[in-house]
């Protein structure tokens, strides 16, 4: 039995990333694909096997077959999309960041709610097997007490102004493209509501943030973390407690995590060679939509919120 009859907009390679995902997950598939260019959504549907295309978002969303939307357009368009979809009646799962201001976040959910309909931000890290371990180590004790967390995310971003990285029209910026991650990530392992926040950046030629170092403080610990485009960094996210520490090799990916003990002795090490890291969100929404739930307890309303309130506080003070 299909669960989830997904529907696609915007046909870009994240979009074909997701596709291969869904054909992996069961009770999922893709339906149908929109992007504002004809030949763009003919290319894309028949590239990933799908048999409805449409050079219109809204004429996709009037297809019934479809109860679930996939939105993969750069981040300046997601809120103009959200509200389309939640008009018609569908539910969504948006790519990252999916809104860049608290303010918007607080809409959607509202406009979902008010629906009766599922949104999920699309922070598929959260449901990568090492996140998950890790959260696991940490809440059955394994280290003890969380003491501090650091993470760097970083790459050397192409240079072209006009590209989505780093072109202020299309909210390109290394905190909206990446900083999302460690926030995200980081604050799912603490698993403590945010109490403040601090940080400074640094601009593109472009105007946007090219290098972001930022604070987190919750209750028990502080989070210091970075994100930049302006080289490829060593990456990494690293969970001190009083007994041990966890080192996660990538923010975003990677297949190893490590725990090591009070004396820096290795103590266990976790592997999973998963092929495509989305499988792991689209199974969550499927169950969710299964189980007739508007929300992931994984990657819940509350986190996205949070995320986009660090977005103001950071990029606009």
């Amino acid at each position: 039995m299909i669960t989830c009859r997904f529907g696609i907009i915007g046909a870009g390679r994240i979009a074909s990333h997701f596709c291969n995902a869904v054909k992996a997950v069961e009770g999922a598939e893709v339906v149908a694909v929109a992007s504002t260019s004809p030949d763009r959504a003919r290319d894309f549907a028949e590239k990933n096997g799908i048999s409805q295309y449409y050079a219109s978002y809204e004429e996709m969303l009037k297809n019934a077959d479809i109860n679930i939307v996939y939105i993969a357009t750069t981040h300046n368009f997601h809120m103009e999309n959200l509200r389309l979809c939640f008009e018609h009646g569908k539910h969504v799962l948006c790519e990252k960041p999916m809104v860049l201001t608290a303010a918007d976040a607080r809409e959607a959910f509202a406009l979902a709610k008010k629906k009766s309909l599922f949104c999920m931000e699309a922070m598929w890290s959260r449901f990568l097997p090492q996140y998950q371990k890790a959260k696991k180590w940490i809440t059955t004790g394994k280290i003890g007490e969380i003491q501090s967390v650091s993470a760097v995310i970083a790459f050397k971003a192409d240079p072209d102004p006009n590209g989505r990285l780093l072109n202020p029209e299309l909210a390109g910026g290394a905190m909206y493209d990446i900083g999302v991650y460690p926030i995200e990530t980081v604050s799912y392992l603490v698993g403590e509501p945010l109490r403040g926040c601090m940080g400074t950046w640094r601009p593109a030629s472009t105007g946007v943030d090219a290098r972001v170092t930022f604070i987190l403080q919750f209750s028990s610990c502080d989070a210091a973390l970075q994100c930049l485009f302006s080289a490829n960094a060593k990456e990494y996210v690293i969970v001190n407690g009083s007994e041990g520490y966890i080192e996660i090799p990538f923010v975003s990916g990677g297949h190893k995590i490590f725990r090591y003990n009070a004396h820096r002795q290795l103590e266990e090490e976790f592997t999973d060679p998963f092929t495509n890291g989305f499988i792991y969100e689209v199974e969550e929404v499927v169950r969710c939509i299964a189980e007739g739930k508007l929300q992931s307890d994984v990657m819940p309303p509350e986190a996205t919120i949070e995320c986009a309130e660090i977005f103001d506080k950071i990029l606009r003070g």
